[in-house]
């Protein structure tokens, strides 16, 4: 992350993620996926700038295996 401060932490259920990739298509700048297609973003912390591609992320996630928790 660049200079702006973190308001979000990414937070990934694996036990659940189905690897749909939909969160990485729809928001590349907030979320990755590891070698197998599954989203590999857990504990990542989003600044401001970014908070609504991490929210679009999330809510598109059909397993909703995606939450994102305050900072602060």
């Amino acid at each position: 992350m660049s200079d702006e401060v973190a308001v979000l932490t990414v937070r990934v259920d694996r036990s659940i993620c189905a690897g749909h990739a939909l969160c990485a298509m729809r928001a590349p700048e907030v979320y990755e996926l590891d070698a197998e297609g599954f989203c590999a973003s857990d504990g990542r912390q989003v600044s401001a700038v970014l908070r609504q591609k991490a929210e679009l992320g999330a809510r598109i996630c059909p397993e909703a295996a995606i939450t994102l928790e305050e900072i602060g």
